[in-house]
């Protein structure tokens, strides 16, 4: 038997705070079903600070739950962005090291 899979999920068009709800409930659904989360955000054309939050929110909620929650690539081109313009990829920063994962 194999260890329990990855599921990728995929983020695409607004993930901006317009649409934070129903990201927030994909994450939700994701890890009730899941035993790992791979998060591709290349499809992504308008994210913000919330979006940042949000996938905050779900890795640590992921770590809780004892599930796996990374990146399945660099951050797409309008997240990286906003991580960048919101200082979230400075070394410094506690986070810095799972945006940076995969680069």
């Amino acid at each position: 038997m194999t260890g329990p899979s990855t599921f990728t999920l995929f983020l695409s068009g607004d993930a901006s705070v317009k649409a934070a709800a129903d990201v927030q409930q994909r994450f939700k659904t994701a890890l009730a079903e899941q035993a790992g989360i791979a998060l591709d955000t290349s499809g992504i054309v308008q994210a913000d600070v919330t979006t940042i939050q949000t996938i905050l929110a779900a890795r640590s909620k992921a770590a809780a739950q004892g599930k796996s929650f990374t990146l399945a690539g660099a951050p797409g081109e309008k997240l990286q962005a906003v991580l960048k313009d919101a200082g979230f990829l400075d070394p410094a920063q506690p986070e810095a090291g799972f945006w940076t994962q995969s680069q």
